[in-house]
């Protein structure tokens, strides 16, 4: 038998002994999003503009995703549900297997609690808000977790470095952001073998080298077959969110100021609340999780510096590049702005700091023991109830807007202005609408689940119009483009109009038909 054949069979043995923690997370994952699956929920962005039919193309080559365009195809580019959101879920749970054997909490219980906090958290719902790319998001998430599985598990260097790099590669073929997920699990794990009586500073050394090779054969990889892609296609990288300056030298170049950004992502996703990720945030849960963390991480700090003052040095190091490693792809990325879809790396630091704690906290008093499972329930019991608010308000809008869009169409056609000739213009946001009902949970939503309150720019504006009249109502209304859009706006005649529902809120202009819905 070759070392691959070896290797391989050796991943079957370990999915069949965390089969449990697999079922159990799949099956508590499918509880906590089943309104989102059985309600076929959305955003009311890319989520809606695609919806149940998708196959990636240029865009998406540009945006450098070049392994979405043979995973689209394999999929036929159907993302109906529930299917869609059953394989995204089954990608992510079969990922925190191989996250559990790392920090060998195969045989501890505390492994279900940490799994199923990662599986709900916002990262994993906006992802699947986005159907027509959830299984990408999911199969990324997989490959960034088996890269340092092989790295740390495979006993031939050479295969290790090799098949981890490979899983980078395709990884960010895929979603890019992902790699931080590989880059937090690396740094954890430094973290918590670092602390072991019988792990040698030489063996640490040639790891931290592995991973280092293993880095640069993925980006390497990464870069190889992206070129050969762009240039078969004819396509350039886009500017979205710097894509079109990715160098090594814009990343040394810009590293210092990159680290600090790195610093600001982790402070506004877990001190500010500018991502709403679970329901007690604003009770300054993180706080109290990152005191706890703290004092964990100081018991493994004196541990370590008992055994070498090297290793506590090291160690220092690795806690000091958590924010750095969960936020690695703007190392890359220099001119990148973080979107909550680019988050799974930050929900994945408490997990990850909970599975090295625990190692620590079994050789000590059993009361730390306690504190740090009723910590990861509290933490678990917010995020549930969080994706559980982001569901309903994505149900709330979708009930909303499609009542309004229905109601638009039924005054359309008893103007005698429903016409398959005509274009349509749609001026304002449905939210911004005084007749838009929803109830407190939407505003306490995260913005992507805020169906019917996307952006006010006509170019994204005229997509999401779109997609309610195509979509959720099953008519074809041609809309007007966004150069249209602008002359209308400076029409005397479409200043002075009505707002819905009010009388006068559609008139015609040319062959345009204006449909005012809010300012």
């Amino acid at each position: 038998m070759n070392i691959l054949d070896y290797e391989i069979k050796r991943i079957g043995q370990k999915v069949k002994e965390y089969f449990p923690f697999f079922v159990a997370g799949f099956i508590f994952s499918v509880v906590v999003y089943f309104l989102l699956i059985s309600n076929q929920l959305v955003n009311s962005d890319d989520g809606l503009w695609e919806y149940s039919y998708y196959k990636a193309g240029r865009w998406s080559l540009s945006l450098g995703r070049w392994f979405w365009l043979y995973l689209d195809r394999f999929r036929l580019g159907i993302s109906t549900e529930p299917i869609t959101s059953l394989i995204t879920l089954a990608c992510y749970s079969l990922g925190f297997v191989f996250i559990l054997d790392i920090f060998e909490l195969g045989k501890n219980k505390i492994g279900y609690l940490v799994s199923m906090l990662f599986l709900s958290s916002t990262a994993v719902c906006i992802s699947l808000s986005y159907r027509y790319m959830s299984p990408t998001f999911g199969l990324a998430f997989l490959l960034s977790v088996m890269a340092p599985w092989i790295l740390i598990r495979w006993r031939n260097k050479v295969a290790a470095i090799l098949g981890s790099g490979a899983c980078i590669a395709f990884s960010m073929g895929l979603y890019q952001a992902y790699l931080g997920c590989t880059c937090i699990i690396l740094a954890g794990y430094f973290i918590y073998v670092l602390q072991k009586e019988d792990t040698a500073l030489k063996g640490i050394l040639a790891d931290i080298m592995k991973a280092f090779l293993s880095a640069v054969t993925g980006g390497l990889l990464y870069m190889i077959i992206l070129t050969v892609h762009l240039r078969f296609f004819h396509t350039g990288m886009s500017n979205y969110n710097g894509g079109n300056i990715y160098s090594l030298w814009n990343t040394i170049r810009s590293l210092g100021e990159s680290v600090v950004h790195t610093y600001k992502v982790f402070i506004r996703y877990f001190i500010e609340n500018y991502y709403k990720t679970n329901a007690f945030q604003e009770g300054k849960i993180y706080l109290i999780v990152f005191l706890l963390a703290t004092i964990f991480l100081i018991i493994g700090f004196v541990r370590t510096i008992k055994q070498s003052k090297a290793k506590a040095v090291f160690y220092t190091l690795f806690v000091l590049a958590i924010p750095i490693a969960g936020n690695a792809v703007l190392l890359v990325a220099t001119a990148a702005w973080t979107s909550l879809q680019m988050t799974a790396p930050m929900a994945l630091c408490i997990p990850i700091l909970v599975c090295v704690e625990t190692k620590i906290i079994y050789s000590h008093k059993k009361w730390l023991e306690r504190i740090n499972i009723l910590a990861v329930t509290v933490l678990l019991y917010g995020n549930i109830y969080q994706v559980q608010i982001d569901q309903d308000a994505m149900q709330e809008g979708k009930i909303a807007t499609t009542t309004m869009a229905n109601d638009i169409i039924h005054s359309l056609n008893e103007e005698g202005c429903l016409n398959a000739d005509l274009k349509y213009c749609v001026i304002g946001v449905p939210a911004h609408n005084d007749l838009f009902k929803t109830s407190v949970i939407y505003e306490k939503s995260n913005g992507y689940a805020r169906f019917g309150s996307w952006t006010s720019d006509y170019t994204c504006s005229r997509r999401s119009w779109q997609g309610v009249f195509s979509n959720l109502c099953g008519i074809d209304l041609e809309i007007c483009t966004a150069d249209e859009y602008g002359a209308l706006l400076a029409d005397e005649t479409v200043q002075n109009m009505e707002i819905y529902p009010n009388e006068g809120y559609i008139t015609q202009v040319a062959d345009i038909v204006v449909i005012k819905v809010s300012e």
